[in-house]
């Protein structure tokens, strides 16, 4: 039976990660997706519920994920300090300590958060999580497929007959 969790946003143990080493070492990008995270609650672990909740920390120029929107998850962001700009499919939004932004599953809720000041961005991100997921990448027209053991990224042109190989 798992047990109550209170982590202190401040006191919270990060983790560094830097998205274009982890997934392109060799390749110099547009975008910075580096950030430092602490995970409160993480559904991938065993006995860790059905939430993920998460510490982000986000320093100057930096970005948390390519521009994308959930299949099934809903996300939301609490803006604990900072400020820094929010890219939806309606347009930017500056966003600032205090924010509270809810993101449905679907193309409504796409987003990605850019840190345009000059102090650390921290906010709080609570997603819901399914067994499986696809992210959609609209900007690069690729989707990702998540399950549990399993994570792909495709082009979205990329399909094939539903027979092919059978």
């Amino acid at each position: 039976m798992r047990d109550m969790v209170i982590v202190n946003v401040k006191e919270a143990s990060y983790k560094n990660l830097n998205l274009n080493n982890i997934f392109d070492p060799n390749v110099e990008h547009k975008h910075s997706y580096e950030f430092k995270n602490c995970f409160v609650a993480n559904p991938t672990v065993p006995e860790e519920g059905k939430l993920s909740v998460c510490f982000y920390v986000l320093e100057p120029g930096k970005e948390n994920y390519p521009y994308h929107y959930h299949s099934s998850n809903e996300e939301v962001f609490y803006i604990i300090s900072g400020k820094g700009t929010l890219k939806t499919s309606k347009g930017d939004v500056e966003i600032k300590e205090g924010d509270v932004i809810i993101l449905p599953p679907n193309e409504n809720g796409a987003h990605k958060i850019i840190n345009t000041s000059e102090s650390q961005l921290v906010y709080l991100d609570i997603d819901t999580v399914s067994s499986a997921e696809l992210i959609f990448y609209p900007e690069n027209e690729k989707i990702m497929a998540m399950t549990k053991g399993f994570r792909k990224s495709y082009k979205i042109q990329s399909e094939i007959n539903y027979l092919e190989g059978e």
